[in-house]
């Protein structure tokens, strides 16, 4: 059925008068007439009946009236949730994010729900290369990540992570360099299978540094990493998102040289065109402060 022909049911039964009807329709009598013809022939019922009076509902279309209200509301809010999906109002968006992101990941996404309730926002937690892999392959829509190389990838900078040592608040490490430091105490890392990517940031730096020479311990959780250092039994590097995130009050020394510090953002496939995801990229860019994470 022509939604225009439901319209013009629905305002000829209320108006009563195909005159009037025809004005807030916007036609002319005769069209209107023709419409509703079509309406009735569609239907093979009788819907109006003529009198001096002017026009009124027929029986049948009396009993279809407030059917044809229901339907025509209907028609509406489908009408509506199709330009939302259209123009990127409602829908669903996957994106992924690293360790790094803990501090401000909430507050991006707080602030676009509060602008689209109707958006359904899934986060995963994954490494950058897991991001570049699933952005590539479609399989996520956004990545908050390390900046990648690749070329497919567009990407908005919106801050920086970097390498700290770890210490007791009593150990005064501002005064001790890395090397002192790793010489006076155990090194207590992450391990790789509880974040390879992390494990891989902190080999690298250690080894650029000629670092590696220490043992160290490798634990499975960072909250037990914080326990060990916290109760003296040695010193940790990583990230500063991390230790801002927890809140601790551990000290906290950032590292500088090679590979001590990279740049973090939003990444997403640019051959792929998806309105929803523009949305959420325009909203992180109007709220994008470029800081530090």
């Amino acid at each position: 059925m022509d939604n225009k022909l439901l319209k013009s049911f629905i305002v000829l039964a209320q108006s009563r008068s195909y005159h009037e009807a025809a004005e807030k329709l916007f036609i002319t009598q005769p069209a209107l007439t023709k419409q509703i013809n079509l309406l009735e022939q569609e239907l093979d019922l009788s819907l109006f009946e003529r009198d001096n009076h002017g026009t009124k509902l027929s029986t049948e279309g009396e009993m279809l009236y407030r059917n044809a209200l229901v339907l025509n509301e209907q028609i509406n809010h489908f009408i509506c949730v199709a330009k939302k999906i259209r123009t990127g109002k409602t829908g669903n968006l996957n994106i992924g994010y690293t360790s790094s992101f803990l501090n401000i990941v909430p507050d991006i996404v707080n602030a676009f729900n509060r602008q689209y309730p109707n958006i359904n926002i899934k986060l995963t937690e994954m490494s950058s290369v897991q991001q570049e892999q699933e952005l590539l392959k479609g399989r996520i829509d956004l990545g908050f990540m390390r900046k990648s190389e690749n070329d497919s990838l567009s990407f908005i900078p919106l801050g920086n992570d970097y390498l700290c040592v770890v210490t007791h608040p009593n150990i005064r490490n501002r005064k001790m360099n890395i090397d002192e430091l790793l010489d006076a105490n155990n090194l207590i890392l992450l391990s790789e299978t509880s974040n390879p990517e992390l494990y891989h940031i902190v080999s690298d730096y250690l080894r650029k540094h000629n670092l590696n020479g220490k043992p160290s311990q490798h634990l499975t959780n960072v909250y037990s990493v914080l326990a060990l250092v916290g109760s003296g039994m040695g010193i940790s590097v990583l990230p500063y998102s991390i230790i801002s995130f927890l809140k601790s009050g551990f000290n906290c020394q950032a590292l500088s040289g090679c590979q001590s510090e990279w740049l973090l953002g939003l990444a997403w496939n640019k051959d792929l065109v998806l309105p929803l995801r523009t949305e959420f990229i325009n909203s992180v860019a109007e709220n994008n402060h470029n800081e530090d994470v």
